[in-house]
C-alpha cells in the first residue's frame, strides 16, 4: 500500500448537521451517546485509503458514508459528516466490534 496520511477525526455532536427524526432517534439512540474509539476512526481511515490509493471499494454496507467523505477529500473540501453515514458507520463499528 502507498503512503498515504488521513487526519479522519470528528466530534459527532458538530458533524450531524441533520435533524434526527424522533423515530430513528429512538431505534439509534445508543449509537449518538458512544464516542467514536480510535479504532473506529482507523477502519474509516483504512477504507478512505484503501478506496483512494488502491481503488479497492469499500464493503457494501459502508459504501456510501465511504465514498462521500473520499469525494470532500478529492474535491478539497473539509470532511462533513452526514448524520446518515455516521450511523451507518457506528453500526458497522459495532458489528465488528470497534467499539
Amino acid at each position: 500500500m502507498n503512503s498515504i496520511r488521513l487526519h479522519l477525526k470528528f466530534d459527532p455532536s458538530v458533524v450531524m448537521y441533520l435533524v434526527i427524526v424522533d423515530k430513528l432517534l429512538q431505534r439509534q439512540s445508543d449509537l449518538l451517546k458512544v464516542k467514536p474509539s480510535e479504532k473506529f476512526f482507523d477502519m474509516v481511515r483504512e477504507q478512505v485509503i484503501s478506496h483512494l490509493v488502491d481503488g479497492k471499494e469499500p464493503p457494501e454496507q459502508i459504501a456510501g458514508p465511504i465514498l462521500n467523505i473520499a469525494d470532500d477529500m478529492l474535491a478539497g473540501r473539509e470532511v462533513v459528516m452526514r448524520s446518515g453515514d455516521y450511523i451507518t458507520l457506528m453500526n458497522y463499528a459495532r458489528s465488528k466490534k470497534l467499539l
